[in-house]
């Protein structure tokens, strides 16, 4: 094993730059979601990416029950969304979040509305990763909309433009 110091660890780590994503499950009307910054796309053939949540979070059984999610790169101006979804203690909502105005993808995921991007997936599979459990999804649909990304740099969100 390793000696590096933990706290040494999550500072190199915040030290890139990363956009901010939402990503969101249904199942059995219920929706959920959380923020991430572990998200990368994967492979153009097939169509997939991955995404790592924490282990032991809802979102996990949310995914793996209903097999579908989504990813909403967030844009400047939603950071008040990137922090709900980044609260801890948070339960499922009925049918939709509060004030959160979002579209039903094909998998019966919640996205974003007003996203920058956003991704709606089949759960492909699942691989360990250390504390986290890793994602793979096949892409179903991938939309781009217009704007700028925000952004999560140094434990604090960002506007691309303040990180030049």
């Amino acid at each position: 094993m390793t000696s590096v110091d933990p706290n040494a660890f999550k500072a190199a780590a915040g030290s890139f730059a990363t956009g901010v994503t939402i990503v969101t499950s249904k199942r059995d009307g219920q929706v959920y979601g959380m923020t991430v910054s572990a998200f990368a796309s994967l492979s153009i053939d097939p169509m997939q990416i991955i995404v790592s949540l924490r282990g032991g979070a809802l979102l996990n059984d949310m995914i793996n029950d209903s097999k579908g999610f989504a990813v909403s790169i967030l844009k400047e101006g939603q950071k008040e969304i990137a922090a709900y979804f980044a609260a801890s203690g948070r339960e499922p909502c009925a049918d939709e979040f509060p004030g959160i105005p979002c579209e039903f993808g094909v998998s019966g995921a919640p996205i974003i509305g007003g996203s920058l991007a956003h991704f709606d997936c089949t759960l492909a599979t699942t691989y360990d990763g250390g504390d986290h459990v890793i994602f793979v999804g096949n892409v179903d649909e991938a939309v781009a909309g217009d704007g700028e990304p925000l952004m999560y740099y140094k434990g604090s969100y960002r506007a691309l433009n303040a990180l030049g």
